[in-house]
């Protein structure tokens, strides 16, 4: 008995400064082990939990520290049921969708994606569309639009924001030696002007050549990872920079490629309110990955926007799937507080 003791006793701790190495792991670019922790931390944060309750029937209540920290530096990942929005007439919404070119490399076995994705688009009559990895000759199907921005780019994969709102401004980030990037453009709602970004980080892209000796397969894959990773850290700093440079109500909506739980997404979220946190139910998931929900998508708003709700949608036209947020602009500069 006191041998089986012994043996949970250390699983437990292992499983409780893993929690905490992934937890500081998410502050600083530890590359491919960053990159491991913000996908499965959430299962570490699982299992912390039966350990902390173990602890406390055990009177081990150094047991709580992994669970303790956990909630100190991020939210709970699942959201409980949210009351039903219903859209007033001082709300607006926006939908984000990676539509992965309207399957244009026939990754999905399905017939007439584009106009599948174009007709769910339409019906949801979202009053700002942000689209990642789009179609420039496919998109034109999508209707009710009169304000548009390609983001066309050479060598880039094409970013578009369309809306039923006037579109004052627009703009480029370069994200430089990759294919990724990112857009804003300023849009004019009644009396208040927000500056929306519309970005697609650093996509990892690994996989294993099965033609290569398995040291140089695995040494290509790290060195994969890392240079992700690095690329993503830049890249938020890039949109951040640019956003804080701007004096208007900022949203950043797009496909991030990184969970809740990496350093991209803390850098890009500081300062704003994350829609799903505020408004959202369950998991969120926008990819899986064999099976494994992530959160790879979102909104991140102004404080001086309430955010009223937010929405995710269990589509098979693209490997993400579209998160739909509706907002209104707060009264007298109130905010609805930075989760």
């Amino acid at each position: 008995m006191k041998q089986i003791q012994n043996r949970y006793n250390i699983i437990a701790l292992g499983l409780i400064v893993a929690l905490l190495i992934g937890t500081m792991s998410s502050y600083f670019d530890f590359g491919f082990v960053s990159v491991f922790f913000s996908v499965f931390l959430p299962l570490l944060f699982l299992l912390n939990i039966f350990i902390l309750i173990i602890g406390i029937w055990n009177k081990k209540y150094h047991y709580s520290i992994g669970f303790l920290t956990f909630l100190l530096c991020f939210s709970i990942p699942y959201r409980g049921l949210k009351k039903e929005f219903r859209k007033t007439s001082d709300s607006f919404s926006i939908l984000s969708f990676n539509v992965r070119e309207f399957n244009a490399d026939n990754d999905i076995n399905e017939e007439n994606i584009p106009n599948k994705i174009s007709n769910f688009i339409n019906a949801k009559n979202a009053d700002i569309l942000c689209i990642q990895e789009s179609s420039h000759k496919i998109s034109k199907i999508i209707l009710n639009y009169p304000y548009k921005f390609y983001g066309l780019v050479k060598n880039k994969t094409l970013l578009e924001i369309h809306s039923k709102h006037p579109i004052l401004k627009t703009g480029f980030i370069n994200f430089p030696n990759t294919i990724n990037n990112a857009v804003y453009a300023d849009i004019k709602i009644k009396n208040d002007t927000i500056r929306l970004y519309n970005i697609h980080l650093q996509s990892f892209g690994v996989e294993l050549n099965s033609d290569k000796e398995n040291n140089n397969r695995y040494a290509e894959f790290l060195k994969k990872i890392n240079t992700g990773a690095f690329k993503q850290i830049e890249q938020a700093e890039l949109v951040k920079n640019n956003s804080k440079s701007c004096n208007k109500k900022i949203i950043i909506s797009g496909d991030f490629n990184s969970t809740p739980f990496s350093l991209p997404h803390r850098i890009l979220k500081k300062g704003l309110n994350d829609s799903f946190i505020c408004k959202g139910s369950g998991l969120g998931s926008t990819y899986s990955l064999f099976n494994y929900p992530l959160r790879l998508d979102c909104f991140f708003v102004d404080p001086r926007i309430e955010i009223n709700s937010h929405e995710n949608f269990n589509l098979s036209l693209s490997d993400h799937e579209p998160i739909l947020m509706t907002f209104k602009f707060c009264n007298n500069n109130n905010n609805n507080g930075i989760n």
